[in-house]
């Protein structure tokens, strides 16, 4: 009784917004290791995108006269031909993001939570100070980082995160 209200539990979770991983078969972890992969919306969406052009190629294959088998064949072969690129452009975008991330924390000195100092009082905040009325004050800073992606067949640049977060 109790393994059934908690499965229920699970299933019922507001705050679970993965319920696509539930329908995984939970052999060799397969469902567990979907479930604490962070690219896990990458395989949603090369899926989706695939199914949806394999449909539409299938279902027009049908309608210029050809055999339900070679619909199918063209539908699988789609499906793949189209999820596997999605999924390796969003895999591939996804790393990007992080690594701007993590040099944009490296470079303002951003750690763990655990490492994090003490909570400066509002009074003594350096952003949070009065402006003296010209227009340049602390309020309107802002600073822009433009890392281009690079391919793997570029060199690496080497550039100081300086030259890459400049000033507005």
């Amino acid at each position: 009784m109790d393994s059934d209200s908690s499965q229920s539990d699970k299933s019922n979770d507001p705050l679970e917004t993965a319920r696509w991983t539930n329908y995984l078969p939970e052999t060799f972890g397969i469902r567990d290791a979907v479930k604490q992969s962070s690219y896990r919306w990458c395989v949603r969406e090369g899926g989706m995108w695939g199914l949806a052009t394999a449909s539409g190629m299938s279902l027009h294959r049908l309608r210029m006269g050809s055999r339900p088998i070679v619909a199918g064949h063209f539908f699988f072969g789609t499906f793949m031909t189209v999820m596997l690129p999605s999924y390796y452009f969003c895999y591939r975008r996804r790393e990007h993001h992080e690594e701007v991330i993590e040099a944009m924390m490296k470079y303002n000195k951003f750690g763990h939570a655990k490492e994090m100092p003490e909570e400066i009082p509002l009074q003594e905040h350096p952003f949070w100070g009065e402006s003296d009325g010209s227009s340049e004050s602390k309020h309107d800073r802002e600073f822009r980082g433009m890392i281009k992606e690079r391919k793997e067949w570029q060199k690496p640049q080497d550039q100081s995160l300086e030259e890459i977060f400049k000033e507005k």
